[in-house]
């Protein structure tokens, strides 16, 4: 069978994964509706760019910031599962996924969570999601198929038809792979100093592990804390690099998805210092407060670059067939077969290792021409 290069998602994998992702989609609408009924569409959107506090300002909220991001990205991969290129795309969302529900599998049963509304159907929001995220992964990884070569015939309906995942542009990955890294980085220099900042005899029950742990409620029951969120972009990203460098198909829509969430988080940041009225206005603020203003940004310019970096499609490198056979049995480019020699129906006669003794033959190749030739073997002598 010729194959291209690059694998395709099989129909019932393509499906499979679209249910799964609609599903999710569902119950991100279903706690947003909760939310506008609630508190209101205003309020809620309010919160989400943190100009109000949820449980503060507001009855507490189901949703934040976080579920707009995972909404985002799963719509994009239920619009991909109708193409066979689709198994980036169910990757994606079922990382991010198991990355931002996971810490609600322990949070909702924490001693701090009870008596608070919804608890028990925000646990179980987490573990349907993490289970549906696990099987997103598999159906992405068991469902590929071999991409057929333009009119090679399927062996079943649906599978290998289409065309492959396209890798990033070689350029452009490397570019936003080093952004990836330089943002991974930054990240870790500030959670090192929110732990030493956010210490038990400096901040209380508010402590850094607390806040990490989830044993400090976040004010909305299905976000994961922030410090959490944090530590995820910075693990996600630098995964996303090494994807990146390596050219990988997947690493397009994760490097999408991570230039969504690099400025979204960001936009959030800077909201909560304008609400504040201290947004930019450096002589008036300390330093940190300062880097930390200077950081968003930097994040929200460097998310939009890599999103529409990796957004441009590369092509797939030629596949190299083995130097001693031809593809499917072809002869190809190693040109036309061999004319049957007038001694039998083998190139050379009928002994595998060449003319016999007493059959001139054609000479090699690399004797001089008009060279006389060879004298047949003497009579009764053997081989």
């Amino acid at each position: 069978m010729a194959l291209n290069q690059g694998n395709v998602l099989a129909r019932g994998a393509r499906v499979a994964g679209g249910i799964i992702c609609a599903v999710l989609v569902a119950v991100e609408i279903i706690w947003i509706t909760r939310d506008v009924k609630n508190v209101g569409a205003k309020d809620m959107l309010l919160t989400w760019i943190g100009r109000l506090f949820s449980g503060q300002e507001h009855a507490p909220l189901g949703t934040s910031v976080t579920d707009l991001i995972l909404l985002v990205i799963c719509l994009g991969a239920l619009v991909a599962a109708s193409k066979p290129s689709a198994s980036g795309a169910f990757v994606t969302v079922g990382v991010i996924t198991f990355v931002y529900r996971l810490p609600l599998l322990w949070v909702m049963t924490e001693d701090s969570t009870r008596g608070l509304p919804l608890r028990d159907r925000a646990l179980y929001t987490g573990i349907g999601s993490v289970v549906a995220s696990v099987a997103l992964i598999v159906i992405a990884a068991a469902g590929r198929r071999p991409a057929l070569s333009p009119g090679e015939p399927a062996l079943s309906p649906g599978e290998g038809g289409g065309e492959p995942a396209a890798p990033p542009r070689t350029v452009p990955a490397v570019f936003a792979g080093l952004l990836l890294v330089f943002l991974t980085l930054v990240t870790v220099a500030w959670e090192l100093y929110y732990i030493h900042r956010f210490t038990p005899d400096r901040v209380g029950p508010f402590s850094y592990w607390r806040q990490l742990s989830g044993q400090q409620p976040t004010g909305t029951l299905l976000s994961p804390s922030g410090f959490w969120a944090d530590w995820a972009v910075g693990a996600l990203g630098l995964a996303t690099a090494v994807l990146a460098f390596a050219r990988k198909p997947v690493a397009r829509p994760m490097g999408m998805a991570m230039g969504w969430i690099l400025a979204a988080y960001a936009v959030f940041i800077l909201d909560i210092y304008s609400k504040q009225k201290v947004l930019f206005t450096f002589g008036d603020l300390p330093t940190s407060d300062m880097l930390q203003q200077l950081t968003a940004v930097v994040e929200i310019v460097a998310g939009l670059l890599i999103l529409l970096l990796l957004a441009l499609r590369g092509v797939h490198r030629p596949t190299v067939a083995a130097p001693w056979a031809a593809p499917s049995g072809q002869y190809g480019a190693w040109g036309t077969p061999p004319a049957p020699s007038p001694y039998g129906e083998a190139p050379y006669g009928h002994s595998p290792f060449g003319n016999p003794p007493d059959v001139p033959g054609d000479l090699p190749p690399e004797f001089p021409p008009n060279t006389p030739p060879r004298p047949q073997s003497p009579p009764g002598a053997g081989w």
